[in-house]
């Protein structure tokens, strides 16, 4: 099936990626739709004339603004198997974001823009009960799901159990959890973020090492889970040395 992907960031970033078994469609003219036309030119990816409606039936919105990207397949990172992505894990300072139940795609996206700027090693999320890719995960993530390892796994308390044999240490993200200035995430840290309603579900709790909060001093109980997903990050690999030599 094929996806469609809107929004110049994220059409951008696609192309610079490769994107193959792609196919640009293009309704108006314009300095930044020539410059798409001509990254994709460039790139040996098929260019083709259509309309403002035949574009806003395709993808279901006419906040196209000229611009669509057809994905005959989507990106092999996607949908990666996750013990084979995590062979693919050296480092002794990694992170992996698990996703248990997110569910609004402007926080899926808004979480792998994060995940991209601290360099996650990869991003667990679930077949079920959770966003999937979407025009929408790919306009707010500005095109970041392009670049972040992504494992779509059917069972989250599973995965937690393989990421543990592969040396992880397990930090579920809790509002009654231990502050984040008194746990150590300088090792090999999973960091599981529950669903933006009612958090972590029971089992998925049980498998974590350790729950960790962010300390805070506001009116409401909690942070937007997406903003608790980019602290966590940020805390994890100020402790872990980022930025890393590349």
């Amino acid at each position: 099936m094929a996806e469609i992907v809107f929004g110049f960031h994220s059409i951008e970033e696609l192309l610079n990626r490769g994107a193959k078994g792609a196919h640009l469609m293009l309704s108006r003219e314009s300095p930044r739709i020539r410059r798409l036309r001509e990254q994709a030119e460039s790139r040996g990816i098929p260019v083709s004339e259509s309309t403002d409606g035949e574009l806003t039936h395709l993808c279901g919105s006419d906040a196209h603004r000229g611009a669509l990207l057809v994905l005959e397949r989507t990106p092999a990172s996607l949908h990666a198997d996750l013990k084979r992505q995590l062979r693919s894990i050296a480092s002794d300072r990694a992170l992996v974001l698990v996703l248990d139940g997110i569910m609004d795609p402007q926080n899926l996206g808004a979480i792998l823009r994060s995940a991209d700027q601290f360099r996650a090693d990869l991003v667990v999320i679930s077949s079920r009960r959770s966003a999937q890719e979407t025009q929408t995960v790919s306009r707010v993530s500005s095109g970041a799901n392009a670049y972040v390892p992504l494992a779509v796994v059917p069972n989250i308390p599973s995965a937690l159990e393989t990421l543990k044999e592969k040396g992880f240490w397990i930090h579920g993200a809790d509002v009654d959890g231990e502050p984040t200035d008194t746990v150590d995430l300088s090792g090999k840290i999973c960091l599981v973020m529950g669903s933006e309603g009612s958090g972590m579900r029971r089992l998925v709790r049980e498998r974590c090492d350790v729950l960790v909060s962010i300390p805070s001093a506001g009116h409401i109980d909690s942070f937007n889970v997406s903003v608790a997903a980019g602290i966590l990050m940020f805390e994890t690999r100020r402790q872990q040395g980022f930025p890393f030599p590349r």
